[in-house]
């Protein structure tokens, strides 16, 4: 599993920004770097609003001290360094309760820049598998936005893909699909890259000639995901599956593959056991590269589990929930008795070691609940270094942060959905999603990893 392949970097790479090599996907991106996850994150949208109001707010009358200081100090060329001695002088805009300064900002208040309200800053993202948060997309509020507003430049603009672990990662190899903004940490650290499969570019001129333009020079074949070529709210859909390794499939496969055929296909080989096994060291070195198929009936098989990975993946919350049991004391009408503070697993004895160990069929929920006869099975489904369920676990639990001390409290997403049960409803899908998803994954080689 050490030794690396020499015919591994001849085959065609998801993305490459530096050589000619063939490549499956025209762009692709890291994920969202925001920089400031407690003060643009939340699990409201009316929570996010009150802090991203109290982070402008902040900033533009920090905006205002600066500009009179610098005038009182004679200083005519701002940059970072000068935004760094003024906040040494005036603390008060050094405040973590109430600002939150990176580079990218003391950049734009050294520019004497406004900050307003954006309107489509608010989305939905991915913050962790299977973990929605809102998030204010904007990129004077991020610090690294990549090239992120041109899969998703509006709320309005639906897209997917898929995020996989980054190439000197410690994580084992994943990936996750998704129709949401990434985050750059999805896998709790280190990084991701996340490939589309539309861009969306820009109509530059009123009379949309640059937009046409584009949808002249693209195949319109057919999309599940979206009509290629189409114009909403001043962007066009872009094809981001690139011609030439269409153009490589469909010589050696057959002329009736599409573009939705081969995105479908690289999922579901990303999942084969065999292919992350063989090729693990070139993974750790390198973004996947993946030999073309030497039958159709192979290419086929991967396509069709990598679709059916893919809608289990993006629609984990409306697969059917798995019947777990789930063991209720007290009134199951009140809200109290579903708010979670921080899950654990059940503890069992390791017969081996006689040490105490999680008992992954068992989840203690809160004093109240407890949720049991989980399959074990789900727990072979793993993202990174978490299964799917321990990513639910690790996240889905009130947390302060220590610098602004903003509270994030998963209950408040339940509250919002209108659900008190959403919480332990999304352990029963994601349990079904994993199991799906083992199982899936089984019929593609010896050991159901993911």
């Amino acid at each position: 599993m050490n030794q690396r392949n020499d015919d591994f970097h001849t085959w065609p790479v998801l993305g490459d920004k530096k050589s000619g090599s063939s490549q499956f996907f025209s762009s692709y991106s890291l994920g969202l770097a925001t920089g400031r996850d407690a003060w643009v994150t939340a699990e409201s949208e009316n929570k996010l609003l009150e802090q991203i109001c109290i982070l402008i707010d902040g900033y533009n009358n920090a905006k205002l001290a600066f500009e009179a200081w610098a005038e009182k100090e004679n200083i005519f060329n701002s940059d970072e360094n000068t935004v760094n001695d003024f906040l040494l002088e005036n603390p008060q805009f050094a405040d973590k309760s109430r600002f939150s300064w990176n580079s990218n900002l003391k950049q734009t208040l050294a520019r004497s820049e406004t900050v307003a309200y954006n309107s489509s800053g608010p989305v939905q993202s991915l913050y962790r598998p299977f973990t929605k948060v809102w998030t204010y997309f904007d990129k004077k509020l991020n610090a690294r936005t990549y090239r992120l507003p041109s899969i998703f430049p509006t709320p309005a603009h639906n897209n997917l893909g898929f995020y996989v672990v980054n190439p000197g990662s410690a994580k084992p190899f994943s990936t996750i699909a998704t129709n949401l903004i990434p985050d750059l940490a999805m896998w709790g650290s280190n990084t991701g890259q996340f490939f589309p499969r539309f861009t969306w570019a820009p109509v530059e001129t009123d009379d949309g000639l640059f937009a046409e333009g584009i949808a002249m020079t693209q195949e319109h074949e057919p999309s599940e995901y979206g009509e290629i070529g189409e114009l909403a709210d001043g962007y066009v859909r872009v094809d981001n599956i690139t011609d030439e390794i269409k153009g490589i499939y469909r010589d050696a496969l057959g002329a009736d593959i599409t573009g939705d055929d081969i995105f479908h296909f690289v999922y579901g080989k990303l999942h084969d056991p065999t292919y992350r096994k063989t090729y693990a060291a070139d993974l750790k070195k390198m973004l996947p590269h993946i030999e073309t198929p030497i039958s159709r009936e192979e290419f086929d098989t991967f396509a069709t589990a990598g679709r059916e990975l893919m809608q289990l993946h993006v629609g984990y919350e409306d697969v059917e929930p798995w019947p777990v049991t789930i063991t209720v004391t007290g009134d199951e009408n009140d809200r109290e008795t579903w708010r979670v503070t921080k899950m654990a697993w059940a503890k069992t004895t390791d017969p081996e070691t006689g040490k105490k160990v999680n008992d992954v069929t068992t989840l203690k929920y809160n004093k109240h609940i407890t949720i049991s006869d989980i399959p074990a099975e789900a727990d072979e489904y793993m993202l990174g270094s978490r299964s799917a369920l321990g990513w639910i676990v690790d996240r889905y639990q009130v947390k302060k942060d220590k610098a602004s001390g903003i509270i994030n409290d998963p209950n408040d997403w339940a509250d919002e959905v209108g659900n008190p049960r959403y919480i332990a409803e999304l352990i029963q899908k994601v349990t079904s999603v994993a199991v799906q998803t083992v199982r899936v994954v089984e019929g593609l080689g010896s050991t159901p990893t993911d």
